[in-house]
């Protein structure tokens, strides 16, 4: 997700060169999400910034794209578990937790210091206007569950494993259930690819593809129960994994694609496993998963000059300070602006234009400094552990 790089056609290497408009691609993504969570939070209703939950799948499948597409080893069978393929699993695993832990980990304190506070804005404000999925709800009386004070909430979000344990999902102020997906995804990477190297493509795309139509059902869908659990969010792997799937797929084809000579018949097997990976997401998700692969393959060459311009890429640069921060800012902004007669007399497009103008600015400035402040210096740290480490 943090990372955007494409494999060259050299024979036989592993070299890669930065693919740019996935930065800006990426940078894309995350403004849908904050614009999408703001115009909820002052009852603006529209199309497409009520799929913002959307840019999140689009982020697995790009996140996925990128760790097979960047991995040192060859995946193929009798490369999987010889030394090196073990070593570049262990470099692997510290430099993802050096780049999404420090930042996340700094988040968390601030919301622990200010968490009755941010619990009282953001109960207010929902009372003041609606979310959209509390709308036909009698006797709304909204009441967040965050709750720092336990060695239980302490360990699982530490580890990043709140996400598989259900009523945990959604237990701090951040988008964090996507963090423990995330982490879920990492932790069984290194087995995926030892699959991919072993077992056909489409068949590991229909699993995954399976898995993610029958978890509503068994574990829950936002509001609705399942059958075994209730997940408020598809924290769950077995909910995403086949969004992850769907970029490494195309990964593998460009790999596959390095090596061997291009086929017809390669060409259309692989086509039709990323169509099964995507299949059980919705039709917008699928829609965005075709722009990702024409940006991969330079199909357009003009969208990918237009993305790759500097500010998409600092756009991309602080991408996920943007979408862990931004509610942080939005709670205690929105609590202020409806306590405001006049603000609460305007429409709710004017609502979210003011608001918008009042939220944005903090977000990139905060966005950057973080970026700088923290996510760089954490960067820094994990390579110099591994340099340490050798």
């Amino acid at each position: 997700m943090y990372e955007t790089s494409v494999l060259s056609r050299a024979p036989n290497t592993h070299v890669f060169a930065h693919l740019s408009a996935l930065d800006g691609f990426r940078g894309l993504l995350a403004l849908w999400v904050f614009f999408g969570h703001l115009a909820n939070a002052v009852g603006y209703k529209n199309y497409v910034l009520g799929m913002h939950a959307l840019a999140v799948d689009l982020f697995m499948v790009l996140s996925g794209f990128l760790m097979i597409h960047t991995w040192k080893t060859p995946i193929s069978k009798g490369h999987t578990f010889r030394f090196g393929f073990r070593t570049t699993t262990l470099t692997f695993y510290t430099t993802r937790f050096f780049r999404i832990a420090p930042l996340y980990y700094v988040l968390l304190l601030v919301c622990y210091c200010y968490l009755p506070t941010l619990a009282e804005m953001h109960d207010f404000a929902q009372k003041m206007i609606r979310p959209p999925w509390a709308e036909g709800l009698q006797n709304f009386d909204p009441e967040v569950s965050w709750d720092f004070s336990s060695l239980r909430w302490l360990s699982l979000h530490g580890t990043f494993m709140f996400g598989v344990i259900p009523g945990m999902e959604a237990t701090s102020p951040l988008p964090d259930w996507s963090l423990s997906l995330e982490m879920q995804f990492y932790l069984i990477l290194p087995i995926l690819l030892t699959l991919f190297g072993r077992v056909p493509v489409l068949l590991l795309a229909i699993v995954s593809a399976i898995a993610a139509f029958y978890a509503p059902s068994l574990f829950g869908s936002y509001l609705t129960p399942g059958l075994i659990a209730h997940f408020g969010q598809p924290s769950f792997i077995m909910y995403r994994l086949n969004a992850f799937m769907a970029g490494m797929v195309i990964a593998f084809w460009m790999r596959n694609r390095q090596l061997e000579k291009p086929s017809f018949k390669t060409d259309i097997y692989t086509a039709m496993a990323g169509l099964v990976c995507i299949f059980p997401l919705s039709k917008p998700v699928i829609l965005g998963y075709i722009i990702f692969i024409v940006l991969v393959f330079r199909v357009v060459p003009g969208l990918n000059r237009l993305l790759s311009l500097k500010p998409f890429r600092f756009l991309g640069d602080i991408s996920y300070s943007v979408y862990l921060v931004h509610l942080l800012i939005l709670i205690p902004m929105v609590y202020w602006l409806v306590q405001l007669p006049d603000f609460m007399s305007f429409g709710s497009a004017t609502r979210f234009i003011l608001a918008l103008g009042a939220t944005c600015p903090l977000v990139i400035l905060a966005s950057y400094i973080l970026f700088r402040v923290v996510e760089l210096p954490g960067i820094r740290m994990g390579k110099s552990f591994l340099t340490r480490t050798k």
